[in-house]
């Protein structure tokens, strides 16, 4: 379930991710057997286009840290739109937990955290608005907390762990999120590695990696919500054991809910929760 690409001359996997507008992990995750820095040209490039939503309500800004991604369910409750990120890595994790979105700025400024300038001694205590401030063009508080959704000044660092809690947009996302998005809008953020959703009747699961190792008991879990949903066969749980040990982000189908209709052909990236 996945869009495809070509690689060009001289692109790399980070070239590619930021064209779409995905993130750099997730594109070289869905593509282990090519280089990510020297792909062969021409080989074909599968993109992660369709995703099984978080199980959170569809409502205002859902992040979901082992994927990378953010769901801004602002204008669309059903086909929310689907943003990449970068988050803090295990050292300097991103925070879980329902907020609200705070104060908002444009072109804002950096006021270098004490912690930063302790590891780069050089910086100075502010950087204006301008190419050089990794905040990028726009800020978006979180809560009454110090960190925020922001742009960026380094896109190639989207679709990783490479803030330092923050959460990181593409430019020109985070410019279309900050005039839509209100103050005072849910911003909930979870730590979901096993996603399982139906579309048609058709359940699929969606695994990522444990970034922060917090998830340790996965797949007990997502066996235990299948088996709620009827689907506790071997061969229904093979398939959830290898997606989950693979990690790949991508909707793999793993069984059909008892009853369910025919399926029919769907267009749709996002798949929803079964309902129990």
């Amino acid at each position: 379930m996945s869009s495809v690409d070509l690689v060009g001359p001289g692109d790399t996997l980070l070239d590619i991710a930021e064209r779409h507008r995905l993130g750099f992990e997730r594109v070289a995750r869905l593509n282990p057997g090519l280089d990510p820095w020297i792909p062969t040209q021409g080989a074909r490039v599968r993109l992660p286009t369709q995703h099984v939503l978080p199980d959170a309500p569809h409502e205002g800004l859902v992040v979901n840290l082992p994927e990378l991604q953010l769901y801004d369910y602002g204008a669309d409750r059903e086909n929310p739109e689907i943003l990449a990120l970068a988050i803090g890595d295990e050292l300097d994790p991103s925070l879980v937990g329902t907020f609200r979105v705070g104060r908002k700025r444009a072109n804002p400024v950096w006021h270098v955290p004490a912690s930063i300038r302790a590891e780069r001694p050089e910086l100075p205590a502010e950087v204006p608005p301008g190419p050089d401030n990794p905040l990028g063009p726009f800020w978006l508080t979180i809560g009454q907390t110090s960190y925020g959704i922001h742009g960026t000044n380094n896109r190639w660092s989207i679709g990783r762990e490479a803030t330092h809690g923050c959460l990181r947009l593409y430019n020109d996302e985070v410019e279309r999120l900050f005039a839509r998005t209100r103050t005072g809008a849910p911003v909930r953020i979870l730590y979901q590695t096993v996603k399982l959703g139906s579309r048609d009747g058709i359940v699929y699961v969606e695994a990522h990696p444990d970034r922060y190792r917090r998830d340790p008991d996965r797949l007990v879990d997502a066996r235990a919500r299948l088996a709620e949903w009827g689907l506790d066969d071997d061969e229904t749980l093979s398939i959830l054991e290898r997606a989950i040990e693979a990690a790949r982000g991508e909707p793999i189908a793993i069984g059909v809910l008892p009853d369910a209709p025919e399926p029919r052909p769907s267009s749709k990236s996002a798949i929803s929760r079964p309902t129990s």
